[in-house]
């Protein structure tokens, strides 16, 4: 996918936030790494985990480069969460709640949900599911 075409694809999944959530629609972009995913995993997980894309604030979000985000709807989700976490970050969502572990699941939380709209809004069948990981946080 060109550095265009790419562009305007984020910029549909800005909008696509924005219509599913609180969150206003103009918002810069953070920047976006595709990378193997073994570097996902070594970077983010330490070993081989279930991680496709995560959002470090002041990096941007690295994703699989082996994702079709171009054609594979459920691919363009996963972008599309994480994307939803960096207008967490710049709107300050979640920072009234002290404790980090429970900050963290209210955030994936809401990300699943808006990525599950965002699914159901392009008539994919295919969903995210919440696990209880909130169970880990004590």
């Amino acid at each position: 996918m060109d550095a265009a075409s790419f562009s305007a694809l984020v910029t549909e999944l800005l909008v696509a936030i924005h219509s599913l959530s609180p969150y206003p629609a103009a918002i810069a972009p953070p920047a976006i790494h595709a990378v193997p995913i073994a570097e996902l995993h070594s970077r983010f997980c330490n070993e081989p985990c279930r991680v496709q894309a995560y959002y470090l604030p002041g990096e941007g979000i690295f994703i699989d480069e082996s994702l079709d985000v171009a054609n594979d709807g459920f691919a363009r989700s996963i972008l599309l969460h994480e994307l939803v976490h960096h207008h967490q970050r710049m709107n300050g969502r979640f920072l009234q709640i002290p404790y980090g572990c429970d900050r963290w699941y209210k955030a994936e939380h809401e990300a699943y949900e808006i990525q599950n709209q965002y699914l159901e809004s392009i008539n994919s069948a295919r969903r995210v599911y919440i696990q209880p990981w909130k169970l880990t946080c004590s």
